[in-house]
């Protein structure tokens, strides 16, 4: 009997061989071959243009790393049952997926490849975030719908200064643009030259951006992403983040999705908001109509608001996560929905033409990871279709005084929420579950030990005199 891994060998050789003669001849010189881990980034190596369709060895801690190897704390790593002391941090197996070969437009020598993972043994490795979407695309499929995401993100872009970045001080770093207006194409006079090459530059690895805007905050922007199959937008997702901080440091800037870098109360925080719908026979099945849904898009909202709570920490994934959390500043505060309603945790959108019919997904900051939010939300409303679940009346207008399940405000409740949750065993697997519950404790455990260790501003001005 074959294994996972020698199964997707033997369906991908062929088509990896024939990538690797056409983009040779094209000019292809270096790869950079990307591995997406569990907090959303790729962590990605360059060598020689070579697509190993034999497969090759993937460093198993990989799928350990703290966000920023462990800054500011000297805690790169968190231990998880893949790779930890007890088994000398192992390799296991790593696949190009041929489907994600890209050549650069913006510099031909390049090309680039995201990676699938598997245990030595050949199994399919629990861990890997795109098979896990990947299974729940499937799913759809296997019901005859065809489910479409699209990813909006807002970011921030500041001048870089190395030596305060080194230092610790982002704060003190200047923001790039001198206002702080929406929809504003002269915030700096190389705004628009900037995007236009980020735009170029998505284009040419079959990326398409809908827009781009300025947001609501100084050096505030948003981007927002043409839709796409649920995984490959997820990819394009991953890209895209990965080529604005490439495009950024060309150019003496430097981006964050970090979702929020102002205080609480100022200024905007950095959303990653989920389009989506679901399509069969090229038709958009969530269409009916102004301010109406079909059946079947009933049953899908239904469904991913019955498991909001519960995957709440995939959407809000961060300690930083948390400070976001606010229905004024339209980051919903429960499981409700409403048409064109932004301060509802999903909106209905259905117009201005029916096929743009579809929902905003509107929890989840800048800070997923977008093959397990995508995941999360498809497999939720795949739920509702085949449970056939019904959909509470529409949210008029501010849905705090409809009593709607209540989203966790802490990292911790979150964490809470996800372990003790049959769906999340169901669809992402007991192995990943543990595994992410670990390292969103660990983020909790580094943010209470440096807090431990500091002695804050609030407890000078507050106790220095008063006591």
């Amino acid at each position: 009997m074959t294994t996972d891994f020698e199964n997707a060998v033997s369906a991908r050789k062929a088509k990896l061989q024939e990538l690797q003669r056409e983009l040779a001849e094209k000019g292809a010189r270096f790869i950079h071959v990307h591995m997406p881990e569990i907090n959303g980034v790729y962590r990605s190596k360059t060598t020689p243009f070579k697509l190993a369709y034999n497969g090759d060895a993937l460093n198993a801690i990989l799928y350990c790393v703290a966000h920023s190897d462990g800054q500011p704390l000297p805690v790169p790593v968190f231990g998880g049952p893949i790779s930890n002391d007890d088994n000398g941090y192992p390799n296991i197996m790593a696949l190009p997926d041929p489907a994600t070969v890209r050549h650069h437009g913006w510099d031909p020598r390049f090309a680039s490849v995201i990676l699938n993972s598997f245990m030595l043994d050949g199994r399919r490795c629990g861990l890997d975030p795109r098979a896990i979407l990947q299974a729940q695309e499937d799913r759809s499929r296997e019901l005859g719908y065809e489910p479409i995401f699209a990813l909006e993100y807002e970011f921030g872009i500041f001048h870089a200064d190395h030596d305060l970045m080194r230092a610790g001080r982002y704060r003190e770093l200047k923001p790039w643009g001198h206002s702080f207006v929406n929809y504003d194409l002269v915030r700096s006079g190389d705004y628009q030259s900037f995007m236009a090459e980020f735009i170029d530059r998505l284009a040419s690895i079959n990326i398409g951006v809908a827009s781009v805007v300025t947001e609501y905050g100084y050096g505030m922007y948003e981007f927002a992403l043409a839709p796409k199959p649920a995984l490959e937008a997820a990819d394009d997702a991953m890209r895209a983040k990965l080529h604005l901080r490439e495009l950024c440091a060309e150019r003496g800037m430097v981006a964050t999705f970090m979702t929020r870098f102002q205080t609480p109360g100022r200024e905007s925080a950095c959303g990653g908001h989920h389009h989506q719908s679901l399509w069969r026979d090229g038709k958009n099945s969530f269409a009916a109509g102004a301010n109406k849904l079909t059946e079947v898009a009933q049953q899908y909202l239904a469904g991913m608001l019955a498991r909001l709570p519960e995957s709440h920490l995939l959407f809000r994934p961060t300690v930083n996560s948390y400070r976001r959390l606010d229905r004024g500043a339209w980051s919903p505060e429960d499981a409700s929905w409403g048409y064109e309603n932004r301060t509802a945790a999903v909106r209905a959108i259905t117009t201005p033409v029916e096929d743009a019919a579809r929902f905003e997904h509107r929890v989840p900051g800048a800070d997923i990871n977008p093959y397990l939010s995508i995941a999360a939300m498809l497999a939720a409303g795949l739920d509702g279709i085949e449970g056939k679940m019904t959909l509470e009346p529409a949210a008029p207008g501010n849905p705090g005084a409809l009593n709607r399940p209540a989203l966790s405000r802490t990292l911790k409740g979150s964490i809470e929420s996800f372990t003790g949750s049959a769906f999340i065993d169901r669809v992402f697997g007991a192995e990943f579950k543990v595994h992410y519950a670990l390292s969103r404790q660990a983020e909790l455990d580094a943010f209470d030990s440096w807090m431990a260790a500091q002695i804050t501003d609030f407890e000078f001005q507050r106790y220095f005199i008063g006591t």
